[in-house]
């Protein structure tokens, strides 16, 4: 028995007629009496009843129609999905990503995702950029979005966008874009930014933007996470520097200065394990699609 018996047992007992079963599915008759002759004593079971004139399926004949009608549809819908999970269309992607990814890159993704992959679902985990990397080498996430990170050989990496870094300042400070000049007027400022160890590379990157002014910030509050930062600065706690895309939807009694003029930019990294390039290759296309 094979799905090509099945599926000409079920034309012949949707016509119940040879020689139109025989023309529709282009065999001879005879060769099509043979396949339904053997299905049934495969069954052990009278499938049809015939004589010269008529062909009517019997009891047995009747439940194997609705029942394999059921299963071969089933059977189709695998296929079909087996190619869409090879494709990255379905299954699940898991995404780890930093705050100021959902304020920027993610939603656009997550929409296009649900317009153009319905069958495939985002698993989405806010974290570090730290936790990312170690998440993406214990396999507990499939890709990451993170900003200025530094990789480790074994992640592999591409920019997803750039922009510019804006300074985040309570709403009294004396400090604003009038009096701005450059950052070295921020050298004696307390600055809420995420501990190094888990804000792997954007630390850094902070770090070394104020160091060309002569300072490194000292760092009042440590938190990984934008939106506990840009209540600190509202707050009065001290102020940060975070990318700009932190601001969208925000509104908060706090005031900003982007910083238009430096080469440094903020950079979205979207990360995978370099090893799982080939498995998730169909997912990297339609990152590249959509963004």
């Amino acid at each position: 028995m094979d799905i090509y018996q099945l599926k000409h047992f079920l034309v012949l007992a949707d016509t119940l007629n040879y020689r139109r079963t025989a023309e529709r599915i282009f065999i001879a008759q005879p060769a099509l009496s043979r396949q339904i002759q053997q299905l049934e004593s495969e069954l052990g079971a009278l499938l049809f009843k015939r004589d010269k004139r008529t062909v009517t399926l019997t009891p047995a004949g009747l439940y194997l129609q609705q029942e394999a009608g059921r299963l071969l549809e089933q059977l189709d819908q695998t296929f079909k999905r087996t190619a869409q999970i090879h494709r990255g269309e379905a299954g699940e992607i898991r995404i780890g990503h930093a705050s100021s990814a959902m304020q920027s890159v993610l939603p656009k993704l997550l929409i296009s995702i649900r317009e153009q992959t319905p069958d495939l679902k985002a698993l989405l985990m806010e974290t570090t950029n730290r936790y990312q990397l170690e998440a993406l080498q214990n396999r507990e996430i499939d890709v990451g979005f993170s900003p200025n990170v530094i990789t480790p050989p074994s992640i592999s990496s591409r920019v997803v966008y750039a922009e510019n870094f804006v300074v985040l300042l309570p709403e009294n400070h004396p400090i604003a874009v009038e009096n701005f000049t450059d950052l070295s007027v921020l050298a004696q400022e307390s600055f809420i930014l995420p501990p190094q160890s888990e804000g792997n590379g954007y630390v850094e990157s902070i770090q070394a933007l104020c160091q060309q002014y002569g300072f490194l910030p000292h760092i009042a509050y440590e938190s990984a996470y934008s939106g506990t930062v840009l209540r600190l600065v509202e707050a009065g706690m001290g102020i940060s520097i975070e990318p700009i895309s932190t601001l969208r939807g925000q509104n908060l009694r706090i005031k900003t200065i982007e910083l238009t003029n430096l080469p440094q930019k903020a950079e979205m990294r979207l990360l995978w394990l370099t090893e799982r390039t080939t498995e998730l290759a169909p997912f990297l296309r339609l990152v590249d699609r959509i963004l």
